[in-house]
C-alpha cells in the first residue's frame, strides 16, 4: 500500500468516526420540547389537587375573604381551577369553566381580598414544598387574571 493509499484510508477513518461521534451526540442532544412542563415540575394532580383545596379552603373561611364565597360551589371552584392551573401550566387538561371576568362579575372583589387568595396560594405551595421557581412561574402565569378578577 502506498503512501497515498495510507492517507486516503486514514481520512476515511477518520470521516467515519466523526460521522459516528456526530449520530451519538446528536442522540444525547438535550431537546427543548422534552423538557418537563411546568404542570410536571408543579407535581401534576397530586400537588395541585391539595393545594387548590388548601388555598380555596382558607380563602373561604378567612373573614378577610370569605364573602366573594358564599353561595359558592367549592367542588366545582376547586375544579376549574385546578383545570385551569393545569391547562396554563402545560399539562394535559382543557380548562372548561367560565372566562374570569364572567365568574368574579358583580363580586366587587378587592385588591386586598385579591391578594391575600395568592399570599393563601403561596404559603399552600410552599407547605407542598413547589420550588421556587415553579412557584414564580405559575403566579407570572396567573398574574394577568388579576385584571378580570379584582373589579372593588
Amino acid at each position: 500500500m502506498d503512501t497515498r493509499d495510507r492517507v486516503m484510508r486514514r481520512a476515511q477513518q477518520y470521516l467515519l468516526l466523526a460521522v459516528l461521534a456526530a449520530a451519538t451526540l446528536g442522540g444525547c442532544a438535550v431537546d427543548p420540547h422534552r423538557e418537563p412542563t411546568l404542570w410536571a415540575r408543579l407535581g401534576g394532580n397530586p400537588v395541585i389537587v391539595p393545594v387548590v383545596a388548601e388555598t380555596i379552603d382558607r380563602s373561604a373561611s378567612d373573614p378577610r375573604t370569605k364573602r366573594s364565597f358564599d353561595g359558592v360551589k367549592m367542588a366545582r371552584v376547586k375544579e376549574k381551577l385546578v383545570e385551569q392551573i393545569c391547562n396554563l401550566s402545560g399539562g394535559p387538561c382543557k380548562y372548561t369553566g367560565d372566562p374570569m371576568h364572567e365568574v368574579h362579575k358583580g363580586l366587587k372583589i378587592t385588591m386586598a381580598e385579591f391578594d391575600l387568595l395568592v399570599q393563601f396560594l403561596r404559603d399552600a405551595l410552599d407547605r407542598a414544598k413547589v420550588g421556587e421557581s415553579e412557584k414564580n412561574e405559575l403566579l407570572r402565569l396567573l398574574a394577568p387574571m388579576k385584571r378580570d378578577i379584582v373589579t372593588g
